[in-house]
């Protein structure tokens, strides 16, 4: 089924139709967001819903790591993908990657120093360092999202 990508979406390619992914380490990659879903409002903001997808990738890229492979840019667009996934999840709003510095200043959730450590992330994303920090922003983020998630049942 081919599906129209909101420009919000086309931060890995100017394509404004693509093919509904299977999976979510497809391109495009935002499979809810595309599919009219909204996993943002269900239980644990639908971070859940990343974590196999997430784990794969971080396996993929690790072997190629270990094989000393240059040729990592689909493992690590899908580690971008999902992260951004996570990262407008956990704030209760659909992915946007493209529009992500802009929306930075208002996102509650996410992790310390973000906005420098994604910055150094966008401009090389596909370095050793690079992908090193975006599994530890992963991992951060996944915490303050808890830590939120926590502070809002006890509200209620």
């Amino acid at each position: 089924m081919t599906v129209n990508i909101p420009e919000e979406l086309r931060y890995f390619s100017p394509d404004s139709q693509a093919e509904l992914p299977a999976s979510l380490s497809e391109y495009p990659y935002f499979r809810y967001e595309l599919n009219g879903e909204k996993p943002w409002e269900q239980e644990k903001n639908g971070l859940p819903l990343l974590q196999e997808a997430w784990e794969q990738a971080v396996k993929q890229l690790e072997e190629k790591q270990l094989a000393r492979s240059k040729d990592v840019k689909e493992e690590v667009d899908t580690l971008l993908a999902l992260f951004f996934m996570a990262l407008f999840w956990a704030n209760n709003q659909p992915a946007a990657p493209v529009l992500w510095m802009e929306k930075e200043p208002d996102l509650m959730v996410k992790p310390i120093n973000f906005l420098e450590r994604f910055t150094y992330i966008d401009s090389r994303p596909y370095t050793y360092m690079a992908y090193r920090q975006l599994i530890e922003l992963m991992t951060e983020l996944k915490k303050a999202s808890a830590v939120q998630l926590l502070k809002s049942s006890r509200r209620t």
